[in-house]
């Protein structure tokens, strides 16, 4: 029984050693890809980003085109649903 629990201990440390070995490298590399690999200047935005009030997403007929086409999804939907309880 004896024997069997050393083997047990000596597996259980060979085993978190090597995850312990692994995570350091891994740790390693990841330091000297940040290090190697240059990041990404920001792209600076030529075009100021204020919003236009009067904009023409707003008109009349944009609202009536948005609902005639959510109208039309849920009239759908319910078709299919009823298809499928049938």
């Amino acid at each position: 029984m004896s024997e069997l629990l050393s083997q047990a201990a000596q597996l259980m440390l060979v085993g978190m050693g090597a995850v312990i070995i692994f995570l350091c490298l891994l740790v390693v590399a990841m330091s000297v890809m940040k290090r190697l690999i240059p990041t990404p200047e920001p792209v600076a935005s030529t075009q100021p980003s204020v919003k236009d009030n009067n904009s023409d997403a707003e008109t009349p007929a944009v609202l009536a085109a948005i609902s005639a086409a959510v109208h039309s999804y849920r009239q759908g939907k319910k078709a299919a649903n009823n298809k499928e309880k049938s």
